[in-house]
């Protein structure tokens, strides 16, 4: 794990100094190499992804939904996350969790894998086993997905596995902050739509009958993608997919979407948000937007990466004048790329003295974010070719990259859009990002959220007409 790191580090420090050339999109716009897959879509809907690695005589079987949740409203919320938990129990196969287990440990023996991660906008489920027995892994995870049992037994264990989960997520410092952000920056009514976790009382009442009404909603071939990842041939694994996913076993359900796309969220209305924060030594500061979203807004997607990049370098006027000046610890700006309305965040911890201090001082830097001498050519520069290494160090590994990577840009973005997205990114000017500053961020509404332990909170007493700009 260090020596990825390390070299990661590496490979983009080369890259943002310009001792290593990307084959990728010049600012012109020429074309970049091939990506590093190859799909083909099955006559139920189903998009099959082949990223072809023989590193190791291993492979990664996956599938991904377009679920998660922006898909839940409040009677559903964190069922996605209790459905994913469900996924690796009983089928029409293997009708018993020791079945279950047991096919795996056949296919895999001691290097059978299994695992899988709900998301805001999608849900994978995946498995790791020797090359050899790809066939047998493709058996089985067809079965996984489409007979499904959800008996109630093992639901109502889950139940207790997902509520432990839920306990560890509110024993954290900052989770009332960030549950009571989540609420002001999506509204109340909407909140669960980007709060996967979920809510105790929803996770408590579910059903076998909600299982199957999600399964039967979200998890159809023509709303899923299976990945395959590692030591294969992708004509090899085109033919077992039509075999074992393909219209005989796996018919086309209903399109779920736009019919269960969630309603739009209010705009923000701009407010403080203070919560305390267990034995907190510093102050945690964080700054939100509604920002663009994949697939509408993809010209400000791009111009919001560049520009969080220039100012998340150390060098930057953004972090000399709250690093370097001793008002924070760290600070760090960033947009998360969502189909659904992907929030634009600045977060800082800084010393608790100098807690107003740092808010005023992001404030003055956000009104100077589109000054013509913000950021030099170099740092513009600079950004998209950290970019460009980031992508390059993605694809490493064919399975963090099967399995972090491509769900995300397929459910959210599409493959197009991550195959074009240096070359995109390349076009980015100063006028893109200006527009994106004065689109998203200057002068629009946000929630500020503060939190530290409360003892310091009684002393600061923070005010919104003291902290809002």
């Amino acid at each position: 794990m260090h020596k990825l790191f390390c070299w990661a580090c590496i490979l983009t420090a080369l890259l943002a100094f310009g001792v290593l050339e990307v084959q990728s999109a010049d600012a012109q716009g020429r074309s970049q190499t091939a990506p590093p897959f190859v799909e083909k879509t099955l006559s139920n809907g189903l998009n099959v992804i082949v990223v072809e690695n023989h590193m190791v005589p291993l492979v990664t079987i996956e599938l991904v939904a377009k679920n998660g949740g922006f898909t839940e409203p409040p009677e559903y919320s964190g069922l996605s996350h209790l459905y994913e938990h469900m996924f690796f129990k009983a089928n029409e196969k293997y009708p018993s969790q020791e079945q279950f287990m047991n096919g795996l440990e056949d296919l895999g023996g001691s290097l059978g894998v299994s695992n899988a991660t709900t998301n805001q906008e999608h849900v994978n489920y995946f498995i790791v086993i020797p090359s050899r027995n790809m066939a047998g892994g493709m058996d089985f995870m067809s079965n996984a997905i489409r007979t499904p049992l959800f008996d109630s037994l093992e639901l109502k264990k889950e139940k207790q596995v997902i509520l432990g989960e839920f306990d560890r997520n509110q024993a954290e410092p900052d989770f009332p902050l960030r549950y009571a952000m989540d609420s002001a920056v999506w509204s109340p009514a909407l909140f669960s739509r980007k709060e996967q976790l979920g809510l105790r009382p929803t996770i408590l009442s579910a059903t076998p009958e909600m299982m199957h009404t999600i399964q039967h909603r979200f998890y159809v071939p023509n709303n899923m993608a299976l990945i395959i990842s590692g030591d294969v041939n992708p004509s090899e694994v085109f033919a077992m997919a039509e075999r074992y996913f393909g219209a005989k076993l796996w018919p086309k359900g209903p399109a779920p979407f736009p019919t269960y796309n969630p309603p739009p969220f209010p705009p923000i209305t701009k407010q403080l948000v203070v919560r305390p924060a267990l034995d907190f030594p510093y102050t945690e500061i964080r700054f939100e937007w509604h920002g663009p979203s994949l697939g509408k807004e993809n010209a400000d997607t791009y111009a919001a990466d560049v520009f969080s990049t220039i100012l998340d370098q150390p060098n930057s006027r953004f972090q000399k004048a709250l690093v370097d000046k001793r008002l924070a610890y760290q600070a760090q700006v960033s947009y998360f790329s969502e189909m659904n309305v992907g929030p634009i965040d600045i977060e800082a911890y800084a010393p608790i003295p100098a807690t107003k201090k740092a808010v005023k001082a992001i404030e003055d830097q956000i009104a100077h974010f589109t000054d013509a001498d913000y950021f030099t050519d170099d740092e513009l520069s600079t950004a998209k070719r950290i970019l460009a290494g980031d992508r390059i160090y993605e694809t490493e590994s064919a399975t963090s990259f099967a399995t972090q990577s491509l769900p995300l840009w397929w459910a959210s973005a599409g493959l197009d859009y991550y195959t074009h997205y240096l070359e995109n990114v390349n076009k980015v000017t100063r006028a893109d990002i200006q527009r994106y500053i004065d689109r998203w961020i200057k002068g629009q509404p946000y929630v500020l959220g503060v939190t530290t332990n409360q003892t310091a909170l009684d002393k600061l007493q923070l005010k919104p007409e003291d902290l809002l700009q």
